[in-house]
C-alpha cells in the first residue's frame, strides 16, 4: 500500500535529544511510502536524524525557559521530498530535500 500523493506528515516531538531516533524511524517510513528504495530511505533518514539532534538540543535548552518541541514536517512535492524542522515557534530549517524517484 502506498500513501496518497502529496500527503504531508507532521511529527511533534518533545524537546529531548534522545528522540532523534524517532525522527529517523518516521523519516524512513515516509521515504519508503514515497518511492525510495529501502537502502536509500535508510541513508536519507540517517541524515535527518543527524540534523535533528542539534535542533532538539537547542529546543531542550529553551524548554527550561518555557519553549518546547521540535515539529518535523515531511512533505512530498511534485519533484522532491522535503523534510523541515522547526523548534518551537521559529521558522523552519530545511533538513533535507531530495529528488523524487522515477515511478518506473
Amino acid at each position: 500500500m502506498t500513501a496518497p500523493r502529496r500527503q504531508t506528515l507532521v511529527l511533534s516531538l518533545p524537546a529531548d535529544p534522545e528522540l532523534a531516533r524517532l525522527a529517523r524511524l518516521v523519516s524512513t517510513h515516509f521515504f519508503r511510502q514515497n518511492g525510495l528504495t529501502a537502502a536509500a530511505a535508510r541513508r536519507q533518514a540517517a541524515a535527518v536524524e543527524r540534523r535533528c539532534r542539534p535542533i532538539l538540543r537547542a529546543a531542550s535548552r529553551r524548554a527550561r525557559r518555557g519553549r518546547a518541541a521540535l515539529v518535523l514536517v515531511l512533505r512530498p512535492q511534485r519533484a522532491a521530498l522535503e523534510v523541515i524542522g522547526r523548534a518551537g515557534g521559529e521558522p523552519g530549517n530545511f533538513l533535507l530535500r531530495i529528488g523524487r524517484p522515477d515511478p518506473s
